[in-house]
């Protein structure tokens, strides 16, 4: 079996809290809280006949949910020193600089003498692992589905570039001649596109979100989301910042909306939009607002500790979003944006962005 860093890391995260039996919370710095944790009683993987839980009481025993059956019983030590071996792996891995997919022979050996025959979970949703905990906050066991994010290997992807997620924006001011059209095209890097566009008297302003679905996604969130999304992502190529929170707070004081206080309304929208990204919501599906991954997003932190951000304890995991996402330009060509192009006597321009963690 061969899996890059984050499929491993899913595998890692599952024999960790095996191995350690609690999932701990984290404040919006990703530091381990110790006072707020969650007992893990059992791992779910699989669906139809092949689910499978892995029970933690005293040893870890693979069971078949459907007809009850014991596949195996298997020490906690062994997830202990198996953790260790397969953290100690992706990091040997990780410092060769080793690109895409790679083996681990005595890590995956023990998988499959779990019963465990894939690194990912069987999911079409954003849950990468189903666990039924207990939480000593409520006394009450319940079962929650949490997406993983890695931080042993490059920053992850949480918003997905497309032919979906194009926005078209008209330029205004003096219209450009072919040549300075073919210009403003030639430029590889973006500011140095808007540069030039601002120094010929010109401008852009956001039109519309190419595909119906997103806006409506956006428009969950409030009516005027496109129009801010759009004009982060235009602060953005015009190299004034890359990060959410810089963003929202260049767009705020530019007034793109009116409200009593621009600063604090923006905050608490893109957190909300964040959230809703991280959760369930992606560009071309019809956004139902029903969380996919319910119970929240686990956290491999660099030095191999696990923690989460629970959908209990929405104010960390919202600053958690905000202060560690960041604007990223996808491929120009693939997905066709960046050139100014003419329409029945009027020039546009397309613009796209993905988002990023930041670690």
């Amino acid at each position: 079996m061969t899996g890059n860093i984050g499929e491993w890391s899913e595998l890692y995260t599952m024999f960790k809290l095996l191995a350690d039996g609690k999932l701990y919370a984290a404040d919006a710095d990703t530091n381990k809280i110790p006072d707020i944790y969650y007992d893990v009683l059992k791992i779910i993987r699989g669906t139809g006949n092949d689910k499978l839980e892995y029970r933690r009481n005293g040893e870890i025993k693979v069971v078949n949910a459907n007809t009850g059956e014991t596949m195996c019983s298997v020490p906690i030590s062994s997830f202990v020193e198996q953790t260790n071996k397969l953290l100690q792996g992706i990091k040997q891995k990780k410092s060769e600089k080793t690109k895409g997919a790679f083996e681990l022979p005595e890590s995956w050996s023990f998988a499959q003498s779990i019963n465990c025959d894939t690194l990912k979970a069987k999911s079409q949703d954003k849950a990468d692992i189903v666990l039924m905990v207990h939480d000593i906050m409520c006394g009450r066991d319940d079962t929650f589905g949490f997406s993983i994010k890695s931080q042993l290997g490059s920053p992850s992807t949480l918003f997905n570039a497309s032919g979906a997620t194009n926005f078209t924006f008209k330029v205004i001011g003096n219209k450009l001649s072919n040549d300075e059209i073919a210009a403003f095209n030639d430029f590889s890097k973006f500011k140095d596109k808007f540069d030039y566009l601002h120094s010929l008297g010109a401008d852009v302003v956001f039109i519309k979100t190419d595909n119906e679905t997103l806006d409506f996604n956006l428009r969950m969130v409030t009516f005027e989301m496109p129009k801010i999304f759009a004009e982060m992502m235009k602060c953005y190529f015009e190299g004034k910042s890359s990060m959410i929170s810089e963003l929202i707070d260049i767009v705020a004081e530019n007034d793109v909306i009116h409200t009593l206080d621009n600063k604090v309304y923006l905050r608490h929208k893109i957190k909300e939009l964040l959230t809703n990204i991280a959760l369930g919501m992606v560009p071309a599906k019809l956004w139902t607002g029903d969380y996919e991954a319910t119970g929240g997003y686990i956290i491999v932190k660099d030095d191999g500790d696990v923690v989460c951000y629970h959908i209990y304890n929405q104010n960390a995991f919202r600053n958690y979003m905000l202060a560690n996402t960041r604007f990223d330009t996808p491929s120009k060509s693939k997905h066709g944006f960046g050139t100014i192009y003419e329409e029945n006597g009027e020039q546009f321009l397309k613009l796209n962005v993905q988002i990023r963690f930041i670690k």
